[in-house]
């Protein structure tokens, strides 16, 4: 199928035309004084962000183990068996689906 530059402008001017309609009426619907925005969060949002404040504050914590991990890396001697790491790919997958 073969679409023509005269079919694209003539299906742009239709829209043209709608939008420019729509955005009048929409400008002359509002009367009176403007409605202010709320924003309500839920008690599990309200959850999550503390568990993820309490995760960016524990971070300090564990820099040890990150900095002792890095350093095996580095050196050769990190090992983990192929299970241990399945293991805690699963586990964060859930986490991960929790949160």
């Amino acid at each position: 199928m073969f679409i023509s530059k005269a079919q694209v402008q003539n299906l742009l001017k239709t829209y043209g035309k709608d939008n420019k309609n729509k955005n009048i009426q929409k400008t002359t619907e509002v009367k009176g004084a403007a409605k202010k925005d709320k924003i309500a969060i839920s008690n599990e949002s309200k959850t999550k962000q503390k568990a993820m404040q309490s995760i960016k504050k524990s971070d300090d914590l564990r820099q040890d183990k990150i900095d002792a991990a890095k350093q095996k890396i580095s050196t050769g001697t990190y090992t983990k068996s192929n299970d241990e790491v399945a293991e805690k790919m699963i586990e964060q997958a859930i986490i991960d689906k929790l949160i």
